[in-house]
């Protein structure tokens, strides 16, 4: 069976709630210690960054003691005084154009890093007129390279925005002194003016200009399509003058072994008719030493013999005699040779 329980009881068992609960200073205290805490924080955090500065590798920082040049920081860790020492901020503008160029981006940026590293700005098409007055779109790429940081902040404003118009204007300048034949076949050419020409404003900025990079010459379309019409006929003209050399060549060298040909047969004729010389000649004297030698042999058989006629008497007679045998074959010949002497006797 329950038994009540008196009210007083509860009253005096239940602790009294004002007891813990926090006054009004109390949570101000906090608050403000609580504010103080952070503003330490962020103070701490300001003085530090403003402090330690790490510069990266092919990166330069200019600082400033109060307002006024003081240093160029290197590569490395370098720890400055606060609030005193302030590196210089710079503004920077970065071109991004699209494949087809069709797109161009712009971007700005403010820094306090100097990138000592090749940069290329790709300033987008740009709107030339040539000698021959002809209006060409020109993209080009530009290399430049900072030399001396202190002169690339303090002797130009925008260093990306003044080589990007040097580098335009410098441009148009040499285009207008060329024909549109020209500017195709001497990129070479471009690029050497235009780094003749902006190298001092380039030294005075403390920069070098590298190369400039003609990507695409764009002429119009009705120059484009009377230049593609010029290389087509250029083209078959070529071919045309291919195929008359080779004729010519061709007919040339057909000549050229006809000559050889006669030549190399005149040669061969030359040395058979010496040949035959030789041999006739080598026949007759080996015919002329025999009959020599019968006629030696004949004068010392007659000498031997007793014989008072000579030995040249009793050939032209034997000669003679054939040659009366021979005009005798009426088969050979018509007409008939008889001495003298024998028609004397006849009668």
């Amino acid at each position: 069976m329950a038994v009540p329980i008196p009210a007083a009881e509860n009253n005096t068992d239940s602790p009294t709630s004002s007891g813990d609960e926090l006054s009004g200073d109390e949570i101000t205290a906090i608050i403000v210690f609580c504010v103080c805490w952070v503003v330490l924080v962020v103070f701490i955090y300001i003085v530090f960054k403003s402090t330690v500065k790490l510069v990266r590798h092919a990166e330069v920082m200019i600082v400033e003691r109060w307002g006024k040049y003081r240093t160029t920081l290197k590569p490395g860790l370098h720890f400055l005084i606060p609030f005193v020492d302030k590196p210089r901020k710079v503004h920077w503008r970065y071109v991004q154009a699209s494949a087809d160029h069709h797109h161009i981006n712009v971007k700005t940026s403010q820094t306090d890093r100097i990138d000592m590293r090749e940069v290329v700005i790709d300033f987008g098409r740009q709107h030339v007129i040539t000698k021959d007055t002809v209006s060409i779109d020109i993209d080009a790429l530009v290399y430049y390279q900072i030399t001396d940081p202190e002169l690339a902040v303090f002797k130009i404003q925008n260093l990306p925005d003044a080589v990007e118009l040097l580098t335009q204007t410098t441009l148009r300048n040499i285009i207008a002194q060329m024909t549109l034949d020209d500017t195709f076949s001497s990129r070479e050419l471009i690029n050497s003016q235009l780094k003749e020409k902006t190298i001092l404003d380039a030294e005075r900025w403390g920069i070098t200009i590298k190369h400039v990079e003609i990507m695409n010459i764009l002429p119009p379309s009705d120059i484009k399509r009377v230049m593609e019409e010029q290389i087509r006929e250029e083209r078959e003209r070529r071919s045309t003058v291919i195929t008359a050399d080779g004729t010519r060549e061709s007919a040339v060298i057909r000549s050229q072994g006809t000559r050889a040909e006669i030549v190399l047969s005149a040669e061969g004729e030359k040395t058979s008719n010496i040949q035959l010389a030789k041999g006739q000649a080598e026949a007759r004297l080996l015919v002329a030493r025999a009959e020599a030698a019968a006629i030696a042999a004949l004068r010392t058989a007659l000498q031997q013999g007793g014989a008072r006629a000579r030995a040249t008497d009793y050939l032209v007679a034997l000669r003679y005699i054939q040659r009366l045998k021979e005009a005798g074959d009426y088969k050979k010949t018509n007409l008939t040779l008889l001495p003298s002497a024998s028609l004397d006797a006849l009668g």
